[in-house]
């Protein structure tokens, strides 16, 4: 069972899809609302566009399906024919919730509801002889939304009711699309309240920091494909998974199919051009590759040669972000074309760049 389950998650999050349309990339998907089959007795008003992920309740925080309270949780306390005890209640964030009547606060951060209530029996038997004390959670909210975003196909906030996994938030949230670049990054942003993950499920992954020096984990879609463990960490509370989206390049010149592609992670010469169905009547020793120089904006010109990498006398060329490949006829000078493919090629890196989401900040 455990097997099959997997199997279906994976369909779910990795589905085989065309690459697609210019109409497809301009117009964004809504977003969707994730339905959740938990049955508890009462459930905290959520906003409508964080959904509630649908995690079985025997995986709520603890191994045996408790959930372990936190700062702004609120409880709801009423003792049976003492109404002047009755009352919802807020756990501070230190991790405190002030009863009235009682003289000390009661330590309520990573305890079960169950234990917070015979604590507060033992408390009120000062005033009541078998006082009947209920006590539940009225509101979650302690946990911040995890959010999936990027190269997905519906953008996300969860609210974390239980565990969940990288795979199944990918798969709720429609799985990765075409554009991806083959690299994820987590973001922790919040710590973790209670230990909730244990230690076996802690991998070791790489790790990066973003522009403004925020570090992040690395996960590749490759391993989380083929199933590794170690590629299907647990998302926390609070965490942002942003999926990368792959840079464009450009193919042009004698090759069966000209055509732009999506960079993925270490895309080489070879297998870009065999996925446009390879070269024909072309001088292969001459292939030209115009690369744009971050550090400085202009185009450079690389020439590689194919023939050579073909017959392993080289190492084959690792492409790079926006890339313009330009496959030679034999004795044809390319110049006035490839001044066209540049013109070209900026019009569409500029309509490619204004489709990109905006992201969430907390």
């Amino acid at each position: 069972m455990k097997v099959l389950k997997a199997i279906v998650l994976l369909a779910a999050a990795f589905p085989l899809a065309a690459p697609p349309s210019s109409a497809q990339q301009q117009q964004p998907k809504p977003a969707a609302v994730a339905k959740t089959e938990t049955q508890s007795p009462a459930k905290p008003d959520v906003p409508a566009d964080v959904p509630t992920l649908n995690v079985p309740e025997r995986s709520q925080y603890t191994d045996r399906g408790i959930y372990l309270l936190g700062p702004n949780d609120v409880l709801e306390l009423r003792v049976f024919g003492e109404p002047q005890f009755d009352g919802e209640f807020t756990v501070e964030e230190e991790g405190i919730v002030l009863f009235p009547f009682i003289d000390e606060p009661v330590v309520a951060q990573c305890r079960d509801v169950n234990g917070v209530r015979k604590e507060v029996a033992k408390a009120l038997g000062k005033f009541l002889k078998t006082p009947r004390v209920y006590l539940r959670v009225k509101e979650q909210k302690s946990r911040k939304p995890a959010t999936v975003y990027g190269a997905v196909k519906t953008p996300m906030n969860y609210e974390m009711r239980g565990r969940a996994r990288l795979l199944q938030l990918l798969s709720n949230s429609g799985g990765v699309t075409e554009q991806h670049s083959g690299t994820i990054q987590v973001f922790h942003t919040e710590p973790p309240l209670c230990d909730e993950a244990p230690a076996a499920a802690v991998a070791k992954n790489e790790t990066g920091e973003d522009a403004l020096g925020r570090p992040f984990d690395v996960y590749r879609v490759s391993d989380l494909r083929s199933g590794k463990p170690e590629a299907n960490p647990y998302i926390r509370h609070g965490d942002i998974v942003h999926v990368l989206e792959a840079a464009p390049i450009y193919i042009v010149g004698n090759v069966v199919n000209p055509t732009g592609l999506y960079l993925k992670e270490g895309m080489t010469l070879t297998r870009a051009l065999a996925t446009v169905g390879g070269v024909r009547e072309a001088n292969e020793a001459k292939v030209k590759i115009y690369r744009l120089e971050l550090s400085t904006m202009k185009q450079v010109e690389k020439i590689v040669d194919l023939k050579a990498i073909k017959a392993n006398k080289r190492p084959d060329e690792i492409l790079q972000a926006y890339d313009i490949i330009e496959v030679p006829k034999k004795g044809f000078d390319a110049k006035s074309v490839m001044d066209l493919v540049l013109g070209v090629a900026r019009t569409a890196g500029t309509q490619a760049g204004g489709a990109l989401g905006t992201r969430i900040v907390y």
